[in-house]
C-alpha cells in the first residue's frame, strides 16, 4: 500500500541503522527509530540502496554488495573508525556511537568491516536490508524512496574510501573523472577523482539500470537521485558541453520511474543555488519547467545554508506540477551558543525552514539528522538512536510553519572553519575594509529574514532581536569600528558578550533594527591607517527571540 501523496517532511538516512542488528540479531531493531520519527511528523523516508556506489544486496546486473570485493580489511594495519581515523589502543570501536560487537564469532577490525559483516550476515540470515526499511516504513504509513547518491566523494579518500571502490571503478578507469580534481573534495590531496564521469554513456546506463532494477525488485514509492552529493559530474572544461546530456539523463530517469506505474515518484536533490547547479552541469530550471521530477529538493551537500533559491525554483516550476522542497543537513557552520547547545543549532534549521516555507517551499528534506554529530550538541549520548526532547521538537516544528514562527531562530552567514568543499556561497570570514580607502555600502553583508519582525513584536510573538558578531583582533581599534544595520548607525557598544567552551566570543547588540526581508549589516574601519593586527569579522548572526522559545 502506497502512503498518501505528497509528503511534507522527508527524512534521509544512509542506512547505517544496520548497526542495530547486532543487538539481538532482530530486524525490527534496525528500524526502531521509524515509529519515533513518524510520531514527530516525518511522512517520507529515503534510505540509500547501499554505501557509496554499491548495494546492500547481491545479484544486481549493475553493482555488487558493498565490500564484496575486499579481501583484506586492515592492510595498514590499524584499527579505524567510520571516518577512517586511526584509533588508539584501548578505544572502543564503534559505528556512530554504537559499540561494535563480534559477528558470528569474529570481531571486526574497523568500522567498515563491521558494516560489511552486518550486510553479509543479514543476507545469510535470509533478510534484505532495503526491504527491512520498506516494511518498517509501511507499518507507520510512511512513504519510502530508494536513495542514490549520484557521485559520492567518500571513495576518493585513500584512507577511508578504498573500501567502497567496486571492481567496476577499478577495472574501468575510462568511466571516471580521473585526474581533474577540484579543490575541496576527498580526492584532492591525491590528485585523482574516483567519481563517475557522466559524459560516459556507460555511467548513465548503469544508474538508469539500477533505478529500473530497484523498482522491479521492491514495492517502493519511488527513487531519490541525490545530485547534491556531489559535483563534479564531468571532467574539467567539459561541463557546459554536457548540460544537455545530463538533462536527457534525468528525462530518461523520469521515464524509467513512470514505466513502473503512475503512483511511482521521482525526487531529485540538487545544490541550493540554481546558478551553481548550471555550473555543475545540472540545468535544474529546465528540469522544473519540463516537470522532469515530482519533487526537486534544493539542499546543501553538507551543511545548513540559508541562501536557497526557493522562490526562483517555484517560479520556474510554474504549473508543471513539480513540488519544490527546502533541504538541509543537520550540521551548521559554527554559531554562537544558544538554547544550551554549542554546535549544529536547531535555531538555524528553524530559520532556514521558515524562510523556505515563506518563499513557497512545499516541504522540508532533512539530511544526516540521524547522526548525533549532525544534531544540536553536545548531548549526553553519542548513540545515534538517542534523540533528546529538543531534537524531537525540532523535527516536529519542521512540518509546521506556524510552530517555526513561534520558536527562536538564528539567521546566519556561512563561515567555515575548514574548507567546505563544494558547499556554496561562503561569505565569511573577511578582513574589515577601511573607509578611507574607498570601503562603503557595497561591503554590507546580507541576511534574509522571512518574518514580519515588527508585526511579531506588536502581537507579542517576538520578544526581541539580537545581532551577534564574532570579531578577532578588534580591541585595539575599537574606536574606529563602524556598525550599520539597514542604513541605521548602531553604536559599537555591545549589550553583552557570549562565549563558547572553545573561548570564541560573540558581541551581542540588542534590539538591532532588523526588518522583514533582506537585512544589510555593515562593519567597517574608519580612516585609512593600516591596523596591526588587522581585525576580521568571523561570523554574523541575527537571532529572532520569541516568547514561544
Amino acid at each position: 500500500m502506497m502512503a498518501p501523496w505528497p509528503p511534507q517532511l522527508i527524512f534521509n538516512t544512509d542506512g547505517h541503522w544496520v548497526i542495530n542488528y547486532q543487538d539481538r540479531w532482530a530486524v525490527e531493531d534496525i528500524v526502531k527509530m521509524i515509529p519515533v520519527l513518524a510520531d514527530c511528523g516525518v511522512d517520507a523516508l529515503t534510505a540509500l540502496v547501499g554505501i557509496d556506489d554499491d548495494l546492500s544486496w547481491r545479484g544486481s546486473r549493475y553493482a555488487q554488495l558493498w565490500g564484496d570485493n575486499v579481501a583484506d580489511w586492515n592492510p595498514d594495519p590499524m584499527t579505524s573508525d567510520i571516518h577512517g581515523n586511526k584509533m588508539d589502543a584501548g578505544q572502543t570501536l564503534h559505528v556512530h556511537g554504537r559499540p561494535v560487537k563480534a559477528i558470528d564469532g569474529k570481531m571486526p577490525q574497523n568500522a567498515h568491516e563491521c558494516l560489511y559483516g552486518l550486510f553479509a550476515k543479514l543476507i545469510a540470515d535470509g533478510h534484505d536490508l532495503l526491504q527491512v526499511y520498506i516494511d518498517g516504513a509501511r507499518q507507520c504509513d510512511m512513504s519510502i524512496y530508494a536513495g542514490f547518491r549520484m557521485n559520492d566523494a567518500h571513495i576518493c579518500d585513500e584512507a577511508r574510501g578504498w573500501y567502497g571502490r567496486s571492481p567496476q571503478k577499478i577495472e574501468r578507469p575510462d568511466l571516471l573523472i580521473g585526474q581533474a580534481v577540484p579543490r575541496g573534495v576527498h580526492g584532492a590531496p591525491w590528485g585523482f577523482s574516483w567519481r563517475w564521469d557522466y559524459a560516459q554513456q556507460g555511467v548513465r546506463e548503469r544508474f538508469l539500470g539500477l533505478c529500473d532494477e530497484t523498482l522491479t525488485r521492491y514495492d517502493i514509492d519511488g527513487v531519490e537521485l541525490d545530485f547534491s552529493r556531489a559535483p563534479p559530474y564531468f571532467r574539467s572544461g567539459e561541463v557546459f558541453t554536457h548540460i544537455p546530456v545530463m538533462t536527457e539523463f534525468v528525462r530518461s530517469a523520469r521515464a524509467v520511474v513512470a514505466r513502473h506505474g503512475a503512483d511511482k515518484r521521482l525526487i531529485v536533490r540538487v545544490p541550493v543555488g540554481l546558478g551553481e547547479n548550471l555550473e555543475a552541469g545540472l540545468d535544474t530550471e529546465t528540469w522544473l519547467r519540463e516537470g522532469l521530477a515530482d519533487i526537486v529538493v534544493l539542499g546543501s551537500p553538507g551543511y545548513c545554508a540559508h541562501e536557497i533559491d526557493i522562490a526562483r525554483a517555484v517560479a520556474c516550476a510554474g504549473d508543471s506540477g513539480v513540488l519544490v522542497f527546502a533541504g538541509f543537513d543537520g550540521a551548521t557552520y559554527a554559531v554562537s551558543p544558544q538554547e544550551g547547545y554549542e554546535r549544529h543549532l536547531s535555531s538555524v534549521l528553524r530559520a532556514t525552514a521558515l524562510n523556505g516555507y515563506c518563499e513557497g517551499a512545499a516541504g522540508i528534506h532533512l539530511f544526516n539528522y540521524d547522526y548525533p554529530s549532525h544534531r544540536a550538541g553536545p548531548t549526553a549520548s553519542a548513540d545515534f538512536n538517542d534523540y533528546d526532547a529538543h531534537h524531537l521538537e525540532l523535527i516536529r516544528d519542521l512540518k509546521d510553519p506556524e510552530a517555526l514562527a513561534r520558536r527562536h531562530r538564528c539567521y546566519y552567514l556561512p563561515s567555515p572553519e575548514y574548507d567546505p568543499g563544494r558547499d556554496l556561497r561562503v561569505k565569511l570570514p573577511r578582513k574589515l575594509a577601511l573607509t578611507g580607502r574607498g570601503a562603503g555600502e557595497a561591503h554590507a553583508l546580507e541576511l534574509l529574514v522571512r518574518d514580519d519582525v515588527e508585526g511579531g513584536k506588536a502581537e507579542g510573538r517576538i520578544a526581541g532581536v539580537e545581532l551577534r558578531l564574532r570579531l578577532v583582533d578588534w580591541e585595539g581599534v575599537a574606536g574606529r569600528l563602524r556598525l550599520q544595520v539597514n542604513g541605521t548607525e548602531v553604536d559599537f557598544a555591545p549589550a553583552r558578550r557570549v562565549a563558547n567552551s572553545r573561548g570564541q566570543e560573540w558581541l551581542v547588540f540588542a534590539d538591532a533594527p532588523v526588518v522583514a526581508g533582506v537585512n544589510r549589516v555593515l562593519v567597517l574601519l574608519e580612516g585609512d591607517v593600516t591596523p596591526e593586527p588587522w581585525p576580521s569579522l568571523e561570523q554574523c548572526e541575527i537571532l529572532v527571540l520569541t516568547n514561544g522559545h
